[in-house]
């Protein structure tokens, strides 16, 4: 009798490839405008084609001004197009290999509480791996399972 064995899947099967991101110098206000329109949390910092930083929707709320210090938000905007993402961004993420196994990368996600990893090869952003794309993945699993019982 011959045993089938699963293939493991491989963070690269699960990345996404187009990755938007920012450079250290961009103001804060357009790091927002990009998670906002985009509707993604996190953006890599990329410099040279290096991965240099992350900043996430919460880096962002946590050096944004609260409201009370404003008398209006055209000048919160003016205060934020004054910041740099390097203000707020997170330097040496954690980042994932592409042939690291997804399980690998649902675990770092899990044990630091956030909600995407950088895929990097060669030392370059090759993708972006989030907890959505593992969601997707398990799902997908899981309904396969039960079409074969």
């Amino acid at each position: 009798m011959k045993t089938v064995t699963k293939k493991e899947e491989k963070v690269r099967d699960r990345m996404s490839s187009s990755v938007i991101s920012v450079t250290s110098d961009d103001t804060l206000k357009t790091a927002m405008d990009l998670l906002a329109r985009k509707k993604i949390r996190e953006l890599p910092v990329i410099e040279k084609s290096r991965l240099v930083g992350i900043v996430t929707d919460r880096d962002l709320r946590e050096i944004a001004p609260s409201y009370p210090l404003f008398r209006d938000s055209q000048e919160i905007h003016q205060h934020l197009k004054r910041l740099k993402v390097a203000n707020a961004m997170t330097v040496d993420p954690l980042v994932i290999d592409p042939e690291a196994p997804l399980v690998s990368a649902a675990e770092i996600l899990l044990r630091y509480q956030i909600g995407s990893l950088p895929v990097v090869e060669n030392q370059r952003v090759v993708g972006i791996v989030s907890v959505s794309d593992i969601l997707k993945a398990y799902i997908e699993q899981n309904r396969r399972g039960q079409k074969k019982a």
